[in-house]
């Protein structure tokens, strides 16, 4: 379950720092290349697709975090900065799936459990609009 925001910041798992534009497009293009060099997805590719999906989908909403000014060391505290401070952007849906995705990339990385197909492609889709999404709400500020 994410925490308040302010935890992380606390706990030292996310850190105030200058505002980075520059870092924060850079993180973002990353996340689109990613994305696009994504090819064959079947049941022996199914979690690297998953993984490399979440983390496109982690370094486009960590654009958001050094806009701000803040810098994660967990991605539960990335999930949390959205949450908090653009709630109005993401409903409590898309934040509870991001946080589902964290999960299966993280067993299906330190536990080796595979990953289905179906939540590899929904994986994919998701970073794909969580992308198109930050993109617009960067391009606002």
């Amino acid at each position: 379950m994410i925490d308040k925001f302010e935890n992380y910041l606390n706990l030292g798992k996310a850190k105030k720092k200058t505002p980075d534009i520059s870092e924060a497009n850079s993180l973002l293009e990353k996340a689109k290349l990613r994305i696009e060099f994504m090819r064959e997805l079947n049941e022996k590719t199914a979690s690297l697709f998953l993984e490399d999906s979440y983390e496109a989908a982690r370094e486009a909403a960590q654009c958001l975090m050094s806009i701000k000014g803040f810098k994660p060391y967990s991605h539960e505290a990335t999930i949390s900065f959205l949450k908090e401070y653009y709630k109005q952007d993401f409903t409590e849906y898309e934040i509870n799936q991001f946080d589902r995705f964290r999960e299966l990339r993280n067993n299906s990385v330190y536990k080796a459990e595979p990953v289905i197909t179906n939540d590899a492609l929904k994986c994919l889709e998701f970073a794909r609009n969580l992308i198109k999404k930050i993109e617009q709400i960067k391009d606002k500020k």
